[in-house]
């Protein structure tokens, strides 16, 4: 019943009128196209030929429509002094990022080319629309600058964080596993010792590790650095970038973006690589027993030495394992929150906020549950993007022998 009253209101009906025309417009014009075409090969062309002609023009009426309004809403803020507000700016730098695409296809396309006056006529028009790309682009300072200064925090720090983790845990995993493969004795100790962080409970190591990274005089790494000579650090309360600190130390100064990802974000980065270092490395070694040996010993009979064999055999073919670890590890990295949670102390709280715990903190302290939501779709973005990248980048590089 309330349903009915709404669809009656003097509002709505002038609107389900107009819809109820439409539809049953549409449904006599379909009725009339299956009267007239009676080959369903001739009427499936037709409605393939509508449906791309419908979709051109509308294309064509939205982006009209949409620059006409950007246009507008830059024409007044210029006139009023207001802010235009960010979807001018998005349209803009959406369309940038476009062109830039077009240009790389184009500039591409360029090689292929066997007149000389095409190769230049293409290598024109991409600088042009890559020059007009850039313009357009140069809207994004000001879009980042009118954001919210956490989210871009958060995404700052979380790409410091992900920087800082994948390589090393990728590189120590690939060094352990292979120095594990050699059957050396006790290797399949150290198999379970390297292991066992990872299957700790996040909680539990973390809560240690902060115990270990305390600020205390007295703390287990404090008391190291006492031991040979150096000042105890605040590590998990300190804010201050690592590359800044090292440069004070020997009386150099550092602009504020090379001071590098704060003391407390490092101690956060040798805490994953730590856990995940074990789950890497077993990965690895299952890589490497894939391998064939008739492989190596081909390649020793050849005369290559142990890096030769590494580099164009052993390398390679572990490519798929490694494509695999950095795409767990960078999506990892963005989802991380457990350890952080526990080890984000004080002072350093907004240099090891990652952009997970923004979203917590905005849902849970704050209470804005809509923009904690937006954050989500905003960091499921980001990830999707990235996974897409490392795919098109890593995965065309993946030889599966």
């Amino acid at each position: 019943r309330m349903l009915g009253e709404a669809l009656r209101a003097e509002t709505v009906l002038p609107a389900w009128r107009l819809f109820a025309g439409l539809l049953l417009g549409s449904l006599i014009l379909g009725w009339l196209a299956t009267q007239l075409w009676r080959s369903r090969r001739n009427l499936a062309y037709q409605i393939d030929f509508g449906l791309v002609a419908l979709a051109l023009v509308g294309g064509v009426l939205l982006i009209w429509f949409s620059y006409n309004e950007v246009a507008l809403a830059y024409r007044i803020a210029a006139e009023t002094g207001a802010d235009p507000g960010i979807w001018p700016q998005i349209v803009t730098i959406s369309s940038g990022v476009m062109l830039l695409a077009i240009a790389w296809k184009i500039w591409k396309g360029a090689a292929e080319q066997t007149s000389g006056a095409l190769f230049g006529l293409r290598l024109f028009g991409a600088i042009g629309l890559m020059v007009g790309a850039w313009l357009l682009i140069a809207a994004l300072p000001t879009c980042i600058a009118s954001g919210s200064e956490d989210m871009w925090n958060g995404l700052k720090v979380t790409a410091l964080y992900s920087i800082g983790t994948v390589p090393f845990q990728i590189g120590f995993s690939l060094f352990l596993a292979i120095l594990l493969f050699q059957k050396l004795p006790g290797s399949a100790a150290f198999r379970m010792l390297f292991f066992l962080p990872y299957v700790t409970p996040t909680v539990a190591s973390a809560a240690v590790f902060r115990q270990i990274f305390s600020s205390r005089y007295q703390a287990p790494m404090n008391a190291i650095f006492r031991l040979i000579g150096l000042e105890p650090k605040q590590w998990l309360l300190e804010p201050d970038g690592v590359f800044a600190l090292l440069a004070d130390s020997i009386g150099i100064v550092l602009p504020t973006w090379a001071a590098g990802p704060s003391l407390a974000l490092a101690v956060i980065m040798i805490y994953s690589i730590w856990t995940f270092v074990g789950y890497d490395t077993v990965i690895y070694l299952a890589g490497l027993g894939n391998i064939p040996l008739e492989l190596k010993e081909a390649a020793e009979i050849d005369g290559a030495n142990k890096w030769g064999i590494f580099l164009h055999v052993i390398w390679p073919l572990l490519s798929p394992t490694t494509y695999f670890l950095s795409l767990i590890a960078v999506i990892g990295t963005f989802k991380a929150f457990n350890h952080i949670w526990v080890m984000r102390q004080g002072a350093a709280l907004g240099t090891t906020d990652t952009f997970s715990i923004v979203i917590f903190s905005e849902f849970f302290e704050k209470l804005r549950y809509g923009y904690a939501s937006a954050l989500a779709f905003v960091l499921f973005a980001v990830i999707l993007s990235l996974t897409y990248l490392n795919n098109k980048i890593q995965g065309s590089r993946v030889f599966y022998g």
